[in-house]
């Protein structure tokens, strides 16, 4: 496949934006990357992206099918897994729905630099765009993001979490800081679902929704209760993201943004 370029959209205003982020704790950026970009990458998560499941299992543990697997299950085996889990997400956290960790695929080295995914990390962790996150969060000590792809179909959905509570490797020593979601889902309808709400406060009683969107920029700090909402079995089509979170990490230093 071709490997286009990715860029920010030079006519992003910083300032007004990382104001907004200061104030809320959140933002979400319209037109983030160039629309050559944006395109690039939508091409890759549809046609170009081998996707596993996620899902949790009957001890409500993070689990995952390769996309092998995936592909030999039966529309009822499916069914099945997918009943499964939700008889425990009415009282437990629960989350099922596709994703590619791109990372994990690069160290593996079953992606290269051949491949869209693996200039999209690239891209991610670069000088650009690591500046950019800087600034837009005033937070300097950032110096990585761990992307993943994602794509939420009909029965997928994510429960309510804060993003803090997660396995780390224990030689990882790096701390989530801020969570993005880089949306490249073209004219969703409402109907649909899939929306991200926001909660505050420790007896809330209403949340602040944002709903899928195409070039978009989600950025908001760790920790912040959210889920991704129920997509609906009638909708026709998949909400697809790139997601991660920008971290520090007393380990890794970035002469290319003047670190010591």
């Amino acid at each position: 496949m071709q490997i286009t370029p990715l860029e920010l959209n030079p006519e992003l205003e910083l300032t007004s934006l990382a104001n907004e982020l200061s104030v809320h704790k959140k933002v979400r950026i319209e037109n983030v990357l160039t629309d050559d970009s944006a395109e690039a990458i939508s091409e890759t998560l549809k046609q170009y992206t081998a996707w596993q499941l996620a899902y949790t299992d009957k001890e409500s543990k993070p689990t995952t099918m390769s996309n092998e697997e995936l592909n030999k299950l039966s529309d009822a085996e499916y069914d099945t897994l997918k009943q499964d889990v939700y008889s425990r997400a009415a009282q437990e956290y629960q989350f099922m729905y596709k994703f590619f960790p791109i990372i994990n695929g690069i160290n593996a080295g079953t992606i290269t630099d051949k491949s869209m995914l693996f200039h999209i990390a690239s891209f991610l962790n670069g000088t650009e765009f690591i500046k950019f996150a800087r600034q837009l969060t005033n937070h300097n000590s950032l110096v990585k993001v761990d992307p993943q792809a994602s794509l939420y179909e009909g029965g997928h959905f994510l429960n309510l979490h804060d993003d803090i509570s997660y396995s780390n490797d224990i030689n990882d020593q790096s701390i989530r800081r801020y969570a993005i979601v880089l949306g490249f889902t073209k004219n969703w309808s409402v109907n649909w679902g899939g929306n991200t709400s926001f909660y505050t406060g420790a007896n809330f009683s209403s949340s602040e929704t944002w709903y899928p969107g195409f070039n978009t920029l989600t950025v908001f700090e760790v920790p912040a209760l959210h889920r991704v909402n129920f997509i609906a079995p009638y909708a026709p089509k998949g909400r697809y993201s790139i997601t991660g979170w920008l971290r520090d990490d007393p380990t890794i230093s970035r002469p290319d943004l003047d670190d010591a």
